[in-house]
C-alpha cells in the first residue's frame, strides 16, 4: 500500500511491468519487492518443498526474494530497481547454474590508501573524515546507493523536500553527500566476496570485477536483524522490522493494511509510530520486555540525561501509539503465525522469565504482513576470515570485535568501527567512524591539527555519551534471550533447505563437537545465506552435545564467497582466456 510520508513525493513516472503473466503498475524508484508489496503481491520464490517464501531480511542477507527477471534466475527483489517493461516470475527451485562469459568479464586493479567496507553510519563518517586528509580512499557498499540500514534514502527518483524530512533523514543525506562530493572513489552495488589477506579483497559487480589492495581497511559493515525462530516465520508476509522500515522510509510502501509488530527494542516503537502516521492500521504490538517498571524511570531519566533528542523522539513514538489506541503488549510476542499462501493470522502470548510462551493469555489478530525485529547481529564474517581476534559476549549472545578505543583490531591495518564490531546504534557507530578515521591517518603519519584533535575529542565524548544511553536503554528493554524458545520440533531453522529444529537435532552422535560437524551431517548452514540464521542454533547445539562453553570459534567458519557469487567471476583470470 502506498503511503505518504512527510518531506517526500512520489510522484516520479509510472512504469509497467509483469509479474507472472499479470501486467502490474510501479513508480520509477522502486525496488521490485516495493513494486510488488504496494500491489498486495507477497510470495516470490518456491522452496524445493514447494512452499512459498516472500520479502524477508530486505537487505540481501537471507536471499528469500529471489525472483526470475527477464529470464536471468535469482534476482533478488530487495536489491534489484523495477524497470519499464520489465517480465518478473516467480522463482521456482533454481535449475540454470548462473554464469559470467569470461570474455564479458573485465578486471580492475585498486590500490587505494584506505578502504572502507560498508556505507552505513560508520562508513559514511570514516569516509567523509579521511577525504579531507588527502589520503586516496575507496568505499565500497553491496547495496544500490550509499546510506545503510539507518540512514536509508527515499529513491532518488522522487521528490524530496529537505526541510520537511525527519533529522534521521537529513543527517545521512548531509554525510552522503559529503561523501560523495568529497573525491572518495564510491562502488556501489559490488559485493566483496573474499578475503584472501590484508591486501587482497576481491570485488565483483555485473559481468566486472575488483582487486584491491588497500594500506588500511576500515569495517564497517554493520549487522543483520536475528532471525527468531517461531512457527510460521517463513510465510510471505512475515519480515523483519528493518525491511519493514525500508519499504516505508525508501520507498513510501506499506508492508501491509493490517499489520502486527513484535519483538525487543526501540525500532519496533518507531516503525509502528510510523505506520500509524501514514495511516496504517497496526493491529497490535508485542514487546518482549516488560518496560513498564517502576525501576526503570531512573533509566529513563539516564536516557534523557545523555541523549535529550533521542529520548524525545522515544516518547513522541509511544504518544503517537498511545493516541492511535494501538493495542501495546509489554512481555509479549507473536508465538505464532498461520495462513496458506501468506500470513494471515499472528497469534500474541506472554512469555515467562526464561522467554518460553505461555499457554494463557494469548490474543490472536487477523493480519495481512507482520514485523519482527529481535535484535541485531555484527555482520562479522569478512573480520572473522582475515583473522581479526573476536571475543564471545555471554550477554548479547554474539560475537564482538576485540579492537582498541580507535577501533583499530588485532591486526593493524584494520579497523573495526560500527555496529560489525558491537552492536551499540547508529549514533556511537558515527562517533567510532570519525575516530577510526583519524586513527588510520596517523598511522599513516598523518599529524592531526588542532581542528582535527578537537573533532577527535569531541567524538570521544559522543560515543562514551551515547554508549551510556544505551546501556540504559537496554535495561529498560532487557528480557530473556530469545533463541530458539518459541520454535517446535516442526519448526524451520535453516530457512534456506528448510530445515526443521527436529531434522538437525535428531540422531547426532555424542562425539560431534562443532557446529562444523553438525552442518556436514546436517547440510544446516549450505543454502545462499551461509548460516546467518541457523549458526547460532547449531553452535548452540554442539555445545550442548560437547558440554563445551561457546567462544570465539563455536559457529562456522567464515569462508569465500561471503555472498552467492557467479563462478565464472569467482574463476577468472585476467592472464587466460579461460576460466
Amino acid at each position: 500500500m502506498r503511503v505518504v510520508n512527510k518531506g517526500i513525493k512520489t510522484n516520479s513516472q509510472k512504469i509497467t511491468f509483469i509479474f507472472d503473466d499479470a501486467t502490474c503498475e510501479g513508480l520509477e524508484g522502486d525496488s521490485i519487492a516495493s513494486a510488488l508489496v504496494n500491489r498486495g503481491i507477497y510470495p516470490l520464490r518456491q522452496s524445493a518443498q514447494g512452499e512459498k517464501r516472500g520479502l524477508f531480511c530486505g537487505m540481501g542477507v537471507c536471499n528469500e526474494c529471489e525472483v526470475t527477471v527477464n529470464g536471468e534466475e535469482g534476482k533478488l527483489a530487495c536489491m534489484t530497481r523495477v524497470a519499464k517493461n520489465m517480465v518478473i516470475e516467480t522463482q521456482r527451485q533454481i535449475k540454470k547454474i548462473p554464469s559470467s562469459d569470461p570474455k564479458g568479464i573485465t578486471e580492475e586493479k585498486l590500490a587505494p590508501d584506505v578502504m572502507v567496507i560498508g556505507g552505513g553510519p560508520a562508513g559514511l563518517a570514516s569516509a567523509a573524515t579521511l577525504a579531507k586528509s588527502g589520503l586516496s580512499v575507496l568505499v565500497i557498499d553491496e547495496r544500490s546507493s550509499l546510506g545503510g540500514q539507518y540512514f536509508k534514502q527515499p529513491a532518488k527518483e522522487f521528490a524530496i523536500e529537505d526541510e520537511s524530512l525527519d533529522s534521521q533523514f537529513r543527517k545521512g543525506r548531509e554525510l552522503i553527500t559529503e561523501v560523495i562530493n568529497s573525491g572518495v572513489t564510491v562502488l556501489t552495488g559490488v559485493r566483496l566476496w573474499a578475503a584472501f589477506g590484508i591486501n587482497h579483497f576481491m570485488l565483483s559487480g555485473k559481468d566486472r570485477r575488483w582487486v584491491v589492495s588497500p594500506r588500511r581497511t576500515i569495517i564497517a559493515t554493520g549487522a543483520y536483524e536475528k532471525g527468531l525462530p517461531i512457527p510460521g516465520w517463513t510465510l510471505p508476509g512475515v519480515m523483519t522490522t528493518g525491511a519493514a522500515q525500508t519499504l516505508l522510509r525508501s520507498y513510501q510502501v506499506s508492508l501491509g493494511q493490517k499489520v502486527a509488530i513484535s519483538g525487543n527494542g526501540p525500532l519496533n516503537i518507531q516503525l509502528a509510530a510510523e505506520l500509524i502516521q501514514c495511516g496504517v492500521q497496526v493491529v497490535g504490538i508485542a514487546e518482549a520486555a516488560r518496560i513498564f517498571r517502576l525501576n526503570n524511570l531512573g533509566r529513563v531519566m539516564a536516557l534523557f540525561f545523555n541523549s535529550p533528542k533521542l529520548a524525545f523522539d522515544g516518547i513522541r513514538y509511544f504518544k503517537i501509539i498511545w493516541k492511535s489506541r494501538t493495542p501495546f503488549r509489554a512481555g509479549w510476542v507473536a508465538s505464532e503465525m498461520n495462513g496458506d499462501d501468506r500470513v494471515e493470522l499472528v497469534r500474541f502470548s506472554k512469555i515467562d522469565k526464561s522467554g518460553f510462551a505461555l499457554d494463557r493469555p494469548q490474543k490472536k489478530y487477523l493480519v495481512d504482513s507482520v514485523a519482527l525485529g529481535f535484535g541485531f547481529i555484527p555482520s562479522n564474517e569478512i573480520a572473522r576470515a582475515l583473522g581479526c581476534a573476536h571475543t564471545f559476549n555471554v550477554a548479547s549472545n554474539s560475537l564482538v570485535a576485540k579492537v582498541d578505543q580507535n577501533g583499530r583490531s588485532s591486526l593493524p591495518e584494520v579497523w573495526i568501527t560500527g555496529d560489525s564490531g558491537q552492536i551499540s546504534g547508529a549514533q556511537v557507530a558515527v562517533a567510532s567512524g570519525y575516530l577510526a578515521a583519524f586513527s588510520v591517518m596517523q598511522s599513516l603519519g598523518i599529524e592531526l591539527n588542532h581542528a582535527q584533535r578537537s573533532q577527535q575529542q569531541k567524538a570521544f565524548r559522543t560515543r562514551r555519551r551515547n554508549l551510556r544511553f544505551q546501556r540504559n536503554l537496554w535495561k529498560i528493554f532487557s528480557t530473556p534471550i530469545l533463541t530458539e524458545q518459541l520454535s517446535q520440533p516442526s519448526t524451520i531453522i535453516c530457512r534456506c533447505l528448510s530445515l526443521t529444529r527436529e531434522d538437525i537435532s535428531q540422531d547426532l552422535q555424542s562425539d560431534l563437537k562443532t557446529a562444523g560437524a553438525v552442518k556436514r551431517l546436517k547440510r544446516v548452514g549450505m543454502g545462499k545465506c551461509q548460516g546467518r540464521y541457523c549458526a547460532g542454533y547449531t553452535a548452540r547445539l554442539a555445545s550442548a552435545i560437547s558440554k563445551e562453553p561457546l567462544n570465539e570459534f563455536s559457529g562456522f567458519a567464515p569462508q569465500a564467497p561471503f555472498r552467492p557469487t557467479e563462478i565464472g567471476l569467482m574463476a577468472y583470470s585476467s592472464d587466460d582466456e579461460t576460466t
